[in-house]
C-alpha cells in the first residue's frame, strides 16, 4: 500500500527518552476518562464469552451431588462412587495483539493509525481490568516486538499503555499470524483482539486454528486517504513497509475512481478473510473516537449472544 510521502525515510520507532515516555503515557491515560471506561466495560462485559468451569477435587459422592459429575473410572476402581467438583472461573483472558509494523505510522500527529490501535487498546485493557479480567498484550511486526504475558491490576494496566507508547521496534513490514504460537502456549480460551491494517492480507489457516479454541475480533484501522484520493495534483507515495516510491497524477477522475475501487476491494478483501477465518471483523477509521467504535462492536456482539 503506497502513502502520501511526507519524509524521506520513515524510522522504525526508536526507544525515546523517559520523559518524553512518560508524557505521551500520560496523554493516553488522559483520553482514558472514568465515565469511557464505565460505557466500555459494560458493553465488554455483556459480550465477552462466559469463563466456565475448571476442575477443583474428586471426592466421595454425598446425596444431592450431580450425577453427572461422576468420575465412572474412579467409581468403578473404589468401588463407591466419587464426583469430581467444579468452581467458575471468575477471571478471563485478554489478548490484544497490536499492529506495529511502518503502515500503521500513517496519519496526521496524534490520529495515525498507531495512535488509534494505541488508544484503543489501552481502553480495551482498562475494561477488561475493571471487570477483574486478565489482559495481555503483543505488539507484531513481522516478529513479536514485545510480550506482556497476561495479568490483572493496575500495575499490568500501567505496563500496557507505557508499552503502547514506547516500545522499540526493529522491523517494518507485517505478519500478524506470529502471534499465535504465543497464545497457543495457554490451555485456556481466550478473547484476542487484534488491531491492524491487514496489509498485507494474512493467510487464513492459521487464524482458523486459533479460532477453534479462541474468541478471535479484528479490527481493521483505516483512514480516509486510503479510501479516497485526493484531486490535489501530483502526489509522491511511498511503501512504508518497502520504501518503494512512486509519483501519482491525482488529478484524472479516472484515476481517482480507481484509487476508490482498489480501496473497496481491499475491504471486500478483508471481510471474505473474517468469513473465512471465521473471525468477527470490524472497522475503526481515524476520524472516529475508539471509544465509539468499541462500544458498538461490543454492543452487536451481546445482541447475537442474546438472541434464542
Amino acid at each position: 500500500m503506497f502513502w502520501p510521502f511526507r519524509r524521506q525515510e520513515p524510522p522504525p520507532r526508536r526507544a525515546v527518552d523517559v520523559e518524553t515516555i512518560v508524557r505521551r503515557a500520560r496523554r493516553l491515560r488522559f483520553r482514558i476518562r472514568p465515565e469511557m471506561v464505565l460505557q466500555l466495560a459494560g458493553a465488554y462485559h455483556g459480550a465477552r464469552p462466559g469463563a466456565g468451569l475448571t476442575f477443583a477435587e474428586l471426592r466421595a459422592y454425598e446425596p444431592g451431588d450431580d450425577v453427572r459429575h461422576l468420575d465412572w473410572n474412579v467409581t468403578a476402581r473404589q468401588g463407591k462412587p466419587f464426583v469430581r467438583r467444579f468452581v467458575e472461573e471468575r477471571s478471563f483472558v485478554l489478548w490484544l495483539v497490536v499492529d506495529a509494523s511502518a503502515s500503521l505510522r500513517f496519519g496526521a500527529e496524534g490520529r495515525t493509525k498507531a495512535d488509534r490501535a494505541a488508544q484503543a487498546a489501552a481502553l480495551l485493557a482498562t475494561a477488561a481490568i475493571h471487570n477483574g479480567d486478565r489482559v495481555g498484550l503483543m505488539l507484531v511486526s513481522d516478529r513479536v516486538e514485545l510480550e506482556l504475558p497476561p495479568a490483572g491490576g493496575v500495575r499490568r494496566l500501567s505496563q500496557i499503555v507505557r508499552a503502547l507508547v514506547a516500545a522499540p521496534t526493529t522491523s517494518r513490514k507485517t505478519r500478524l499470524r506470529e502471534a499465535l504460537g504465543r497464545i497457543r502456549r495457554s490451555s485456556r480460551r481466550a478473547m484476542i483482539v487484534v488491531l491492524g491494517d491487514f496489509e498485507p492480507e494474512e493467510p487464513v489457516g492459521p487464524w482458523r486454528r486459533a479460532t477453534r479454541r479462541n474468541d478471535v475480533i479484528a479490527v481493521r484501522v483505516t483512514h480516509p486517504l486510503e479510501l479516497k484520493l485526493p484531486d490535489v495534483g501530483t502526489l509522491a507515495v511511498e511503501d512504508a513497509e518497502s520504501g518503494e516510491r512512486l509519483i501519482v497524477d491525482a488529478r484524472g477522475a479516472g484515476r481517482r475512481r480507481a484509487y476508490a475501487r482498489d480501496a473497496e476491494e481491499r475491504r471486500q478483501a478483508f471481510i471474505r478473510w473474517c468469513a473465512a477465518a471465521a473471525i468477527d471483523g470490524h472497522s475503526m477509521s481515524t476520524e472516529t473516537e475508539p471509544l465509539q467504535t468499541l462500544v458498538a462492536i461490543f454492543q452487536q456482539r451481546a445482541s447475537r449472544r442474546s438472541r434464542p
